[in-house]
Formats: C-alpha cells, structure tokens, sequence
C-alpha cells in the first residue's frame, strides 16, 4: 500500500516495548524526510524535462551528461546524438576566441556568466541565443559540473534588426535616410581628418517630378523614385553614401577624393543616369537633376549641417542657372549673401524700433539762389 500513512506510536515506558515504538517512530521520521526528499527531486525531474528553456549538463571536463526535451526542440539534436559530447558542436563560428576566453574567466572567477550566443542548429541553421551558465562546486570548492539555461531569441534579434532598418533606411527605396546620412558623413569627416582626403557633399534635387506625380500619379512618381535611386547608388563608387531625405530631394557623400576637382566625374555620371527615361507600366518618364555642392575641408571649420546647407544652397542656384546641373557652393558669395541679409535685418529691427530719423540737406545753386 503505496500510500497508505504510517501513524507514529504513543509513547511507552522504559521496557522493550517501548524501546520498539521509540525504534518505529524513529524508522517512520526518516521514512518521511526521504519521502519529502523524493519529491523534491520528483518537482526537480519535472521541471527539468517540462522547461521551455533549454538546459544541458556537463562534468567538470565539458562533456554533455544530460539535457532536456527543450534543448533537443531548440537544437534540432536528439539526446543519444549529444551525450558524453562537448557543447562546441553547437557552435556557429561567429565569435572568435578572445569571446569563450572571458566565458571561462567569469565561470572561473565568479562561477556563472550570462549573454548572447549565436549557435547553429543540427540542420545548420543559426539561431541567437539568451545563455546563462552556472558552475555547480561541491564541498571541496572544486568544480563538479557546469549547468547551462538558454532560450531562442532568434525572433526577437530578427525584431530588433527589422526596427534597426527603419529607423535608418527609407522605406520606399532602401536607401540611407536622414539619420543614417548624419552618421555616415560624421564618419566621412572622420576619416577626412586622418588621412587628409577631400570629401564631397552633392545635394540632389529632381527637376520636372511634381509634374510626374501631377500627370501620372503617385504611384509611376514612386516608382520612378525607386529606379533612379538604384541607378545613382549603382553609379557611384562602393564607399559612396546616397541617402534620400524625403520627397525628391537626395544626398551624396563621396569620400576619399585625390583632390576636390575629382567629384567632377562623379556629379557627371549623377547628372547622367538621372537624365535617363524611365519606363514605369508603359509610361515613359523622365526628369533631371540640380546638383549643388559642397566640399570639406574648408578654410573656416564646418560641421556637417554648415555642409549640408552649403550644397542645398548651391543646389538652389543650379536651378536658377537652368536645371540639369550642378553648382559648387561659392563661400565668397555666401558670405556676401549673408552680409545683404544681416543688413536688410538691421534695417527691419530699425523700423521695428522707431530708430531712423529723417535730415534734411537742401541744394542750393550759389549762383542762382
């Protein structure tokens, strides 16, 4: 009777029946502390075999000794294949040495270490993984066994990449957006100060797209945005950058040039593959660039917005002169822009305050009076 329950006897006397009860109680208080025992280790065996994390046990060598239902759903291995087998087979081959090197540190110094593992399924296919590895020590402080927990995070990395791309890529074209050019031309700068390389800024407007989007909708407009993005990408050099800021309005940053006159070539096949007709559903479409352009360094000190609203304004007077070209921003001219205007302002704030006063000098002919 498996279940049955044992009662404790009552207490006796000092004879040998009572030695007896004293001996039963005794049996029975030991049979209990195994029973409570057993069932530990029954809740322990469950969750082992029912968790949704993956666990495996290795000795002190690395050698797998056990591992979970969840390990062989994760891995794609089945127990027999991984037993007495160190848990590299899982390896992918993304993280080089000096990573499993501080692994062992921290199990060696403090006994656990936690992270991010990309590993590689039986079928081949790479999975991330949440790990978490703890070395078990026994009284002697010497390390006994290694248990590892982990998850696959596989999906939530892929999220994260997804969410990555749109905040830095536009989706109409796939191409770099406003905040990724930012990075990328703080970079280019960078590199303009290490190796003393002139960069390019070229700000590209569409000459002729409302039209498009007025005539043929928006959707051959799209469309069109989409072929001439490949085309300027395609045209440019492999380090280049063209990110599109929105509407038809895109910008080049082309580094590592030999002197500044060497965007020459550049802005030209930009000019050129614009230029090119555009078939979108039997619609033939074509339209033309305004480049302007700004170069880094400079004798004053910029940042990239200075650069940025240099080309835009250079890109301003391209059109002015015809569309279908580029214009090198000219400092001379814009400091002589800014000068006109800081005048018009001082004379508007003149009025705004009441500060002018009107004199009045008369001419008078000394001859006639």
């Amino acid at each position: 009777m498996p279940d049955a329950e044992l009662l404790p006897l009552a207490p006796r006397g000092d004879d040998e029946i009572g030695n007896l009860s004293r001996g039963f109680n005794a049996f029975l208080d030991g049979l209990n502390v195994r029973r409570q025992s057993d069932a530990k280790l029954q809740l322990a065996a469950s969750v082992f075999s029912h968790a949704r994390e993956g666990i495996v046990i290795t000795d002190a060598d690395g050698h797998i000794i056990e591992v979970n239902d969840a390990f062989t759903r994760i891995t794609g291995y089945p127990r027999n294949e991984v037993l007495g087998r160190n848990p590299r087979i899982l390896s992918s081959g993304r993280h080089d040495r000096a990573f499993y090197d501080e692994m062992w540190r921290d199990l060696r110094t403090r006994g656990y270490w936690e992270g991010e593992v990309w590993n590689m399924r039986k079928s081949g296919q790479e999975y991330a993984q949440s790990l978490a590895i703890a070395a078990v020590r026994g009284s002697d402080q010497q390390t006994s066994h290694y248990v590892a927990l982990f998850s696959d995070i596989t999906r939530q990395k892929d999220n994260e990449q997804q969410l990555r791309h749109i905040a830095h890529f536009d989706p109409l074209t796939g191409l770099p957006n406003r905040v990724l050019l930012a990075d990328r031309l703080e970079q280019a700068i960078v590199r303009v100060r290490r190796s003393g390389l002139p960069l390019a800024l070229a700000y590209i407007d569409l000459d002729g797209f409302k039209s498009v989007n007025d005539v043929h909708g928006h959707d051959v407009g799209d469309q069109l945005l989409v072929t001439l993005a490949a085309r300027m990408k395609d045209c440019l050099r492999e380090g280049d950058t063209v990110a599109r800021l929105g509407g038809d309005e895109f910008v080049a940053v082309l580094a590592d040039l030999s002197n500044q006159s060497a965007a020459k070539d550049l802005i030209d096949r930009l000019l050129s593959v614009i230029a090119q007709p555009v078939k979108v559903d039997g619609v033939v479409v074509q339209v033309s660039g305004s480049i302007g352009i700004s170069h880094y360094p400079q004798s004053d000190d910029v940042d990239p917005d200075q650069l940025l609203r240099q080309a835009d304004q250079a890109m301003y007077q391209a059109k002015v002169a015809g569309k279908n070209r580029y214009h090198i921003f000219d400092t001379a001219r814009d400091a002589s822009l800014r000068g006109q205007h800081e005048h018009l302002e001082r004379i508007r704030e003149g009025l705004i305050k009441n500060e002018f006063v009107l004199h009045y000098q008369p001419k008078v002919n000394m001859r006639s009076g």
